[in-house]
């Protein structure tokens, strides 16, 4: 979580909602929020290795592509051996 006015130790990123998704497409991660389901999502690409979230925390009815579960945890394996 972040608090205003102090620096945090790590980077959460909320998706929630119905029909939020995390999925790949040209090699990127595809973080798709969407809080107001007759509005369009709101859309994030990013290439595993430039990501700035340490965590991702999914709430409500959404999805989640193997494919991305697979660069996600090798993402977080990497990141230990560090």
């Amino acid at each position: 979580m972040t608090l205003k006015g102090q620096q945090n130790h790590y980077n959460t990123k909320f998706l929630k909602g119905y029909g939020h998704s995390i999925s790949v497409k040209n090699s990127k991660i595809i973080l798709k929020n969407n809080y107001n389901p007759f509005s369009e999502p709101q859309t994030e690409e990013w290439f595993i290795r430039d990501m700035p979230y340490d965590r991702i925390v999914l709430q409500g009815k959404g999805y989640i592509s193997t494919e991305s579960l697979s660069l996600l945890s090798h993402k977080a394996e990497i990141k230990r051996r560090w």
